[in-house]
């Protein structure tokens, strides 16, 4: 193993997925790409210490700013991709992430110069792949099975609607995980949309703002006028008042029903909502669209924590 075969592993997932023949979902192939490249940083870790076992304590060095958040992220995938793929095809993805890796690792590290050098690859690692698809799926799946963790632990980016075109009233500045891909939306009425893991998952966040007609300046936010506003195809499951920026909210769940290419899907949302200058705003957190027999109310329980964050975090001002 020389110099050149140690660094391969900073691009190990594209030389792995090229490999994987079937058709998988977004998610599932990023969870893939995701947990062969951690599964290459841990063979050759193990390979530096059989081979230089005095150069542990520099290992342990190198891992530390990363190991805990990786080996979250390498633990969660396990289980995801355990649920999502048959017995027999996680047995193969293992076996064939295995093989490559066992190839990759045949021959001695020729110097502990070149083992030096991967160990401090290792702990520069976290900053070298800054803000890539690399990261954010090790972000997303580190905090998959708690996702309002990422912003409590530190790892947000900060929107603000500032100057936007579709936000013309109010200044709007949010603080989202930077794991969530930031994207225009193609409605007018939303501002921006942010997607989880790095834009494959099915969660998104959605900054809207609706305009309130003229003769409406006695509208009142609450469960009974939000009710008048939405579609038929949209149950309202519950309702409860809130603050947003000390400015009085609503915030509402809700389960719609819709129709893409003659299937029917259904989208699970909590929106938390405000008025400021005849406009209705609304910061909507969903789950979907899924197919209408499946159940999302663990989905959205386990996103809530996230979503109300987001929500409580708000800071709005008048658009200069």
């Amino acid at each position: 193993m020389n110099k050149l075969a140690l660094l391969l592993f900073l691009v190990f997932p594209a030389l792995f997925y090229s490999q994987i023949k079937k058709k998988q979902d977004p998610k599932v192939s990023l969870a893939i790409e995701t947990y062969a490249y951690l599964k290459g940083q841990d063979a050759a870790l193990e390979k530096v210490l059989l081979q230089f076992p005095k150069l542990r304590a520099k290992a342990t060095a190198a891992e530390k700013n990363s190991k805990l958040l990786f080996n979250r992220a390498e633990q969660n995938i396990e289980r995801f991709l355990a649920d999502e793929l048959e017995d027999s095809e996680f047995d193969k993805l293992q076996k064939g992430i295995d093989s490559l890796l066992n190839e990759q690792l045949k021959n001695p590290i020729e110097r502990e110069k070149y083992a030096l050098d991967f160990l401090k690859k290792v702990s520069e690692r976290p900053n070298l792949i800054k803000d890539s698809l690399l990261l954010a799926g090790i972000r997303s799946f580190a905090y998959y099975d708690a996702p309002h963790e990422e912003i409590t632990e530190g790892h947000t980016k900060i929107f603000n609607t500032k100057n936007h075109p579709k936000a013309q009233e109010a200044s709007l500045k949010l603080s989202v995980p930077q794991s969530w891909l930031p994207e225009e939306a193609e409605m007018p009425e939303t501002i921006q949309q942010f997607t989880s893991y790095w834009g494959r998952g099915s969660e998104k966040f959605l900054i809207v703002a609706y305009d309130l007609p003229a003769e409406s300046t006695s509208f009142k936010l609450n469960k009974e006028s939000v009710a008048d506003l939405i579609s038929p195809q949209t149950l309202l499951i519950r309702s409860e008042n809130l603050a947003i920026d000390g400015k009085p909210g609503l915030m509402i769940e809700v389960e719609e029903t819709i129709n893409t290419g003659g299937q029917k899907l259904k989208i699970r949302m909590l929106q938390f909502m405000f008025v400021y200058k005849q406009k209705l705003y609304c910061l909507q957190g969903s789950i979907g669209p899924v197919e209408v027999n499946k159940n999302l109310a663990s989905q959205i329980k386990k996103h809530e924590p996230l979503f109300r964050l987001i929500a409580s975090q708000t800071q709005i001002s008048e658009q200069l």
